[in-house]
This record gives structure tokens, C-alpha cells and sequence, in this order.
């Protein structure tokens, strides 16, 4: 063999090998994309969302939710219905990062980001998610798993449906007109 085809020889497994090393590390990053909650929606009787020092909390009571903070209000069933049609099945696409000093890039931090936990009847909590809205990207946002440092990127964006307003959730009851009724005169 002459130097030129053992030096071309030496470089294509240098090449080959850097490839498999690199596709070793890209693999290490992928995940399946699967719900942020997986479990069967019967289960939820809790559903907590915070954001800074504003804290809402649903309770479901047999099979009528009520909101914590605000008793008076009757639960809008549209805003249920998108919660668990559209939150409950976003699913983590692509792991963005996993390093915890990138956190506030993402907004995933304690502070910046909309925490949702769900409990069920028993008070044990079935998912506690960090959810953050940063940059430019309004078709997706970030979200963590409370006690994880990877950051993923949702299919979807469900950040405005984490929403800490009473008044998102929950309406005044409609004041029912009392029917009025004829009364007959008796003249006997």
C-alpha cells in the first residue's frame, strides 16, 4: 500500500468513527414524544396553576368543578373542555436544553414560568410542569418537569390556556327571572 491510500484509508475511519460518536450524543438528547400527562383524566380532581404570587385552584367535587378563590362563580365548561382537550395532551417535542442556567432563556424558572400540578381525590400529586412563553415562537412553548432540568418544546402552544384569572375560568350565574304567575281572584 502506498502512504497516499493509508493516509485516505486513516482519515475515513477517523470520519467514520467521529460520526458514530456523534450520533451516540445526538441520541442521548432524543426523547418520545409523549403527553405531559399520560394517566386517565378521570383521575384529575385538582388542577392548580400559579403564576408569581397568583395561585387558581379547580376542584372537581363528584362531577361539577368549582374554583377555590372564587366559590360564587359557576366554572366555564368551554375553558375545561380546551384544558384537557389541549393542555393534558401537549406533548414534549425536542429537549432543548438541559442545563438549569438556561432556564430564564426558556422562561421555565420558578419565577418566570406558569406552574401546573394536578392532584387527584387524595391529594397526591400526579404532575407538577413548568411551562414558559419565551422568543419569538408563538406556535410552541417550553415547559420542565418541576423536579428535571430538561427544557423541551411543546407541539403546541397551551401557555395563554394556563391562565391564573378567576374571571378566565369562571362566570356569574345567571340571575333566573322569577316567572310571575297569574293569580286567580277567588270570589266565591
Amino acid at each position: 500500500m502506498t502512504n497516499n491510500i493509508k493516509i485516505g484509508l486513516g482519515a475515513f475511519l477517523v470520519i467514520l468513527i467521529l460520526f458514530f460518536i456523534n450520533q451516540r450524543l445526538q441520541s442521548e438528547h432524543s426523547i418520545k414524544p409523549g403527553k405531559i400527562f399520560d394517566g386517565n383524566i378521570d383521575v384529575i380532581s385538582k388542577i392548580q396553576i400559579s403564576e408569581k404570587d397568583k395561585v387558581l385552584e379547580l376542584i372537581k367535587n363528584d362531577s361539577t368543578w368549582s374554583i377555590v378563590q372564587a366559590d360564587s362563580l359557576i366554572v366555564k365548561e368551554n375553558q375545561l373542555d380546551r384544558f384537557f382537550d389541549k393542555v393534558i395532551v401537549v406533548e414534549k417535542e425536542i429537549q432543548v436544553t438541559n442545563k438549569e442556567s438556561k432556564w430564564e432563556k426558556f422562561g421555565v424558572d420558578d419565577s418566570l414560568g406558569k406552574h401546573l400540578k394536578l392532584f387527584d381525590n387524595s391529594e397526591k400529586e400526579l404532575i407538577h410542569y413548568v411551562f414558559g412563553n419565551s422568543g419569538q415562537d408563538y406556535q410552541h412553548n417550553y415547559v420542565r418537569a418541576n423536579n428535571s432540568s430538561d427544557v423541551y418544546r411543546t407541539n403546541d402552544n397551551v401557555y395563554f390556556l394556563l391562565n391564573s384569572n378567576v374571571n378566565y375560568w369562571g362566570t356569574k350565574p345567571k340571575k333566573e327571572e322569577q316567572p310571575t304567575e297569574d293569580k286567580e281572584i277567588d270570589t266565591e
